[in-house]
């Protein structure tokens, strides 16, 4: 029976799936296999790792599989494209598409029908489809441009915070919680650290300001609204353009901010619901991998070998 590989390539890991015609038959979670974050050997070491994983969770033989589908972010980039080609080509025979990451969460998320899905994890992105399945996409060009309210850009905003609580001489526990999770010592050592390069990683900040809002942090507290209020932004440019006139529209959300934020998701939705007042959230669990295994199960026939 012919196999079919899923797979979700994010900023903190990569995700694969194995299944027939019908079922999920195992899974694995490895790293990032992020080349813009890790660089290709890392990335391969991952992406290997993860398909390995999957198959030996089902007890099937890579020369079962018939086509693969990757969703990445940045997948429209030449690099992302061609490092895939050539690596899938070593790891499993049959077709392969590659999409981006949000392309496999919408189909997860919406199974071909309308509506908006936002992305915040490492990065961001607002993507959606309408009833005449026109597309639509707004953020996620990176983390130094983009990618507003994502883990990267919480970060960033919250070390910008406690150096500017710092020049105001008013308290926040962000900065001890920058100073331990990148290991150093004292405020110097941060502005060394982010006018370096490689930059440091912003999104690791991420879990510490959500413990800090949880605290009771007035200034972590503020980050995340704000974050929230990004996300909003991007999803509504989307819907402007699909969605002219205010009719109910379902908007969806996967990703680790979200998911693992009231605060955001709250403040998404205040700010959502303050332009169109019909639009309905749909918070059910979104598994991209299951999004990108039907995508590879249906490719077109031509894309098969």
């Amino acid at each position: 029976m012919p196999l079919y590989l899923g797979i979700d390539g994010g900023g903190t890991k990569t995700e694969c799936v194995v299944g027939d015609e019908t079922s999920v038959l195992g899974r694995f979670t490895a790293g990032t296999s992020k080349i813009q974050r890790v660089g290709r050997d890392a990335a391969t070491n991952s992406l290997r790792a993860a398909i390995q994983g999957a198959l030996y969770a089902a007890g099937r033989s890579r020369d079962e599989v018939v086509h693969s589908c990757a969703g990445y972010a940045g997948a429209s980039q030449a690099e992302v494209r061609q490092w895939l080609a050539e690596t899938m080509a070593e790891f499993v025979p049959g077709g392969l598409t590659v999409v981006g990451d949000h392309t496999i969460a919408h189909e997860a998320a919406f199974k071909g029908g309308p509506g908006v899905l936002v992305i915040a994890g490492t990065g961001s992105i607002a993507f959606g489809r309408n009833e005449r399945e026109q597309g639509a996409r707004a953020g996620g060009w990176g983390p130094v441009i983009s990618d507003e309210g994502s883990g990267e850009w919480i970060g960033r905003a919250a070390t910008a915070a406690c150096l500017r609580a710092f020049d105001a001489g008013t308290a926040t526990s962000i900065m001890v919680r920058v100073l331990n999770t990148w290991r150093v010592s004292t405020r110097e050592d941060i502005i060394r650290l982010v006018n370096s390069y490689p930059l440091p990683n912003f999104a690791a900040l991420f879990p510490q300001v959500l413990a800090a809002a949880d605290e009771g942090d007035t200034l972590a507290r503020e980050i995340l609204a704000r974050a929230g209020n990004e996300l909003a932004q991007l999803a509504l440019i989307v819907i402007r353009k699909l969605w002219p006139s205010d009719i109910p529209v379902t908007i969806a959300a996967s990703g680790g901010v979200v998911s693992n934020s009231t605060l955001v998701r709250q403040a998404m939705h205040n700010a959502i619901r303050a332009e169109r007042k019909a639009a309905r959230f749909d918070e059910s669990p979104i598994d991209p991998t299951e999004g990108a295994l039907y995508l590879a199960r249906h490719a077109p026939p031509d894309a098969r070998p």
